[in-house]
């Protein structure tokens, strides 16, 4: 898996349309085991998320990011993380962890002195600076079915989806991943406003590649195109509810 962040001065560059550099984190078994500093020669949103993809990114890491860019990023399949601040190393460390607390939807807190007020050449078109964020998405369906992704149904159950869904990465063949199963699937009949998915990283390895999945069984949470946070291995039903109620 790598994560990119824009950076400056060892901090997250608050500006993605602005940022000279970005930092790519190497990633294995949840611990960062390189790091390096690149430089995009082209700063279009287009340019800069295609440059990305071609290093291998996995996931975004970023500040203020209007709708343009974010709508580059997510044409190259690339996961984002908006509206984080802080060390570009330790905000990593917290995604990793699954500590890092973020918003979703695209913003732009930025000014331009002495420049004409409008984002659409720095962020993207992102309704106006100070943009505020959206309202909470708040589920009014029940599930009562694990969702079991492949390619051809992602985009319908996971990217149009702005609800809550957890994705559990498994194989046949893998043990704790059969440990964990009925887990899974008795925490999915009792949390019936959350969509339980399934990937089989054997079947749809290009997901699990979408994903950095590096390890199994993993567990991802996503809403509203956004990875919120994430946890390997088996665990505990409780652990499990704990995590979802933190992306509430």
């Amino acid at each position: 898996m790598k994560i990119a962040v824009p950076y400056e001065s060892g901090e997250v560059f608050q500006h993605f349309g602005h940022a000279a550099e970005f930092k790519i984190y190497t990633v294995e078994d949840i611990k960062p085991i390189e790091s390096k500093i690149v430089k995009p020669e082209n700063v279009s949103h287009e340019a800069v998320a295609g440059y990305l993809k071609k290093l291998g990114v996995d996931l975004l890491i970023c500040g203020g990011i209007g709708d343009g860019a974010r709508e580059a990023i997510e044409a190259e399949h690339i996961l984002l993380c908006s509206n984080v601040s802080g060390k570009a190393d330790e905000v990593v460390d917290q995604f990793l962890d699954g500590s890092l607390e973020f918003m979703t939807g695209s913003s732009c807190d930025h000014h331009h002195d002495k420049e004409e007020h409008a984002c659409g050449g720095c962020c993207g078109s992102c309704g106006g600076c100070h943009s505020e964020p959206r309202e909470p998405y708040e589920e009014t369906r029940t599930f009562t079915e694990i969702v079991h992704l492949t390619e051809e149904n992602f985009q319908h159950e996971v990217l149009d989806d702005p609800g809550l869904i957890v994705i559990d990465f498994w194989a046949e063949w893998c043990q704790p991943c059969r440990m964990m199963a009925p887990t899974f699937e008795e925490l999915s009949r009792e949390e019936n406003k959350v969509k339980f998915c399934k990937v089989n990283v054997d079947e749809q390895p290009n997901l699990a590649s979408m994903f950095g999945i590096d390890s199994i069984p993993t567990l991802a949470v996503v809403q509203d195109r956004h990875t919120l946070t994430g946890m390997v291995g088996v665990h505990e039903k409780e652990d499990i509810r704990s995590m979802l109620n933190s992306c509430r």
